[in-house]
Order: C-alpha cells, then structure tokens, then sequence
C-alpha cells in the first residue's frame, strides 16, 4: 500500500450486513441514534439484499451473513423475518449466517424456539432494572418496558444461554452501574457489554459515578477470579489486551500503528471491510447507524445494491479517518493518557454523530477507557501479588 490506512489495493467485497428492514419501533430509547418515520424494506428488497451478499460471498470465499435490524426488526416478523428466513434456509442452507438485534419486546416462547430451529442468533438490548431500564427505554406510550421484559428474560437464557447484557450506561443514571451489573448476573448472564452514552454532556460529579461503578464492578471481578471464574464485564476483559500492547508500543515507538496496513486501519463503520448495511431501497450505507439518517446518512451512502457499490465513496470516507489524528473533545492534549500510544480512536461514526468529526473523540469515551485501564493495572498487579494461576493463564497470555 502506499499509503499507511489508505485504500489502494481493491477492496473486499461485502459479505455482511446489516439489513435495516424498518425504522418504528415500540420503544422510545433517550438516545436512539434513529430516525423513526414510517420506512420499511418490502420483502423482495430484502431477498434481493440476501441475494447480494450471496454472490459476493461466493466470489470472495466469504460466508454470506445478514442481521435484521431497525428500529425494531420484529414489527416485520410474519412479513419478512419468517419468510425470508425460510427463503435463505431452503436456498442456501445453514451456510448462510442470520441474526438479529432486537429489544425483546415482541419476542415470546414460540418466536425463540423457532429462531433457534432455523439458527437465527440474538441479540438483545437491556440498560438495567426496573428504574434504569424504564427511565432509559420507555415504551413508545411512555408505559414500562421492564415489566414485560422481566418475565422474557429467563426464556431468552433459556434458548441463548451466552446472550450478552448489552446496556448503555446514560449520565444521569450512572449510579446505578454497579446495580445493574449485579442484576445482569443475577438473571443468569455471563457476559456484560455496557459502554456510556457519548451523545450527552456530562457533569463532573456523574463522571465520578462513572468511574466509581467501574471500581466497585472490579471488586466483584477479583473475587470471580479468585474462584475461578472468567471477568463478565467484557470491556474490562478486553482491557488486559491493551496492557501488553502499550508495553510493546512504548519499547518500539510506536505511535498508533496497530492495524497500519489495513484499510481505515481496520476499522469498522467506513465501508472499509466486507460489512455495510442496507436500507429500503437497496441503499448501501458504511454503518448500520446512518441508515435513513437524513442529517448524518448521506454522506456514508456507499452505493446501491441494485446499481452498484461505488468504490471511490469508499475510499473517500476511509481516508477521512486516521487514528493518529484523533483528538479528545476536552481540548487537552493526549501525551498524559496511558492509552495514548495504542489508541484507536473510539466508534468513528459515534464520534461523527457527536462531535461532526470522525477523528474527534467524545471525552466520556475517553475517561470510560481510561478507567477501565486503570482497573485492568489493579486487578493485574493484585493477581500477580496473589500468583493467581487462572487469571495468568486466561488473561496474561
């Protein structure tokens, strides 16, 4: 390549995606990135989308993959989620990869048995409890969406034993952290993804929260280690990873390279790789967060899947972003962060949709990394002190 993180070679073609069949939902989520209007994928746009990607996927040597996604992808249940599902099976067999991301509102017994016959995975979003989950993702009537998924969550372990509790942790409720991660484990989750919302300000004293519930939930994780058991807040897990990589950074001086000959560095969400998302029409677009986005979408449109992918707008939107550019919306320089020498510059399309700049970072992401790394130094340092023999072996490769 001649250009560190530039797109010269041909690029893959894409292979997966994720198919944004319509944009209502029965939620009224505080910080839905989507413009919910009345669009919907017709059912023989979205065959013609699986078709897409199954030729592409032939041609690159790809398994072909789909997601329903929206809004909320079971509002077309009986019109294209259970057709086209039978479609992809009786034409492409199991080597066609479906799933979808849902809020598990619609979701009952017989739809997740029946997801699970036609090996459709899930996943499914939940902030917290009762007062999180109500406060963050209301019903679109304002009414409760806690009291009718308190009951689905055991029947959703049930059928997908390995879900992730998928939370966004908001600004004013970020005492409640701690809480939340104990309710997840509680119902019987292993794994827990939780990561701030970046489209707000945030006070100082709800930072403060922030950092505190990510201590109190490392407290929990060293005494899961010490019984055996693996980290479950995945962010923190993922953090050990970096450790290690800074010390190499720092004895090669090297300077946000990690990726360097990929395009846009490896990273997603800028048409870059084989994922893209597709909305109605047949409208190509580099994330599944811009799609039927009028004030952000249009600039990531990457072509059409009747017309064509176009190639340059690919390009164009990769070489927008460079990771050793990427500053904190703070204002203060970076030298001091630990982070600084590894650092991949957030969600690119999160920092656009909040700061109007891929190579801006929201500085709640950049605290919330911090503090995990911060976390992640504690544990390893007590681990050592402790020769813990299962976090050595699971964490310390």
């Amino acid at each position: 390549m001649s250009c560190e993180g530039c797109a010269t070679d041909k690029l893959k073609l894409i292979t997966s995606v994720f198919l944004n069949i319509t944009q209502a939902c029965n939620l009224k989520c505080k910080y839905c990135f989507v413009q919910q209007e009345p669009r919907h994928m017709t059912y023989e746009e979205a065959r013609d989308v699986v078709h897409f990607v199954a030729q592409n996927a032939q041609i690159q040597g790809d398994k072909p993959s789909i997601n329903y996604f929206g809004g909320e992808p079971t509002l077309m249940w009986d019109s294209i989620i259970v057709p086209l599902t039978k479609y992809i099976r009786e034409v492409y067999g199991k080597g066609y990869s479906i799933s979808m991301t849902s809020n598990g509102i619609l979701l009952d017994e017989e739809k997740l048995e029946w997801m699970k016959k036609n090996d459709v995975g899930l996943l499914f979003s939940i902030d917290g409890d009762k007062s999180t989950q109500d406060l963050n993702r209301p019903l679109q009537s304002g009414g409760s969406s806690f009291e009718i998924l308190k009951d689905r969550i055991p029947i959703i372990l049930k059928y997908f034993p390995n879900m992730t509790f998928r939370a966004t942790i908001d600004h004013d409720n970020a005492q409640n952290m701690l809480h939340n991660f104990e309710f997840a484990l509680s119902q019987g989750y292993n794994n827990v993804f939780m990561i701030p919302n970046v489209f707000v300000d945030w006070f100082e004293e709800e930072v403060q929260a922030l950092q505190d519930g990510v201590g109190l939930i490392a407290d929990i994780e060293l005494m899961r280690l010490r019984k055996g058991q693996r980290i479950a807040l995945n962010p923190l897990a993922e953090t050990f990873s970096k450790i290690k990589r800074i010390n190499q950074a720092e004895e090669a001086n090297a300077f946000r390279d990690q990726a360097k000959n990929h395009p846009a560095f490896g990273r997603c969400g800028m048409g870059a790789n084989r994922f893209a998302s597709v909305g109605p029409g047949g409208v190509l677009y580099s994330c599944q967060e811009l799609v039927g986005n009028d004030n952000h979408g249009k600039e990531f449109i990457i072509g059409n899947i009747y017309t064509g992918v176009d190639e340059q707008k690919r390009r164009d939107i990769i070489n927008r972003f460079d990771p050793r550019n990427v500053i904190s919306t703070s204002g203060k320089t970076c030298k001091d962060c630990k982070l600084n020498r590894i650092c991949e510059g957030g969600c690119v399309i999160n920092n656009y949709f909040a700061t109007g700049n891929l190579n801006v970072m929201p500085e709640i992401m950049c605290i919330w990394n911090q503090t995990l790394l911060e976390e992640a130094i504690r544990i390893t340092n007590i681990m050592g002190a402790e020769k813990n023999e299962f976090f050595k072996r699971t964490y310390m490769r």
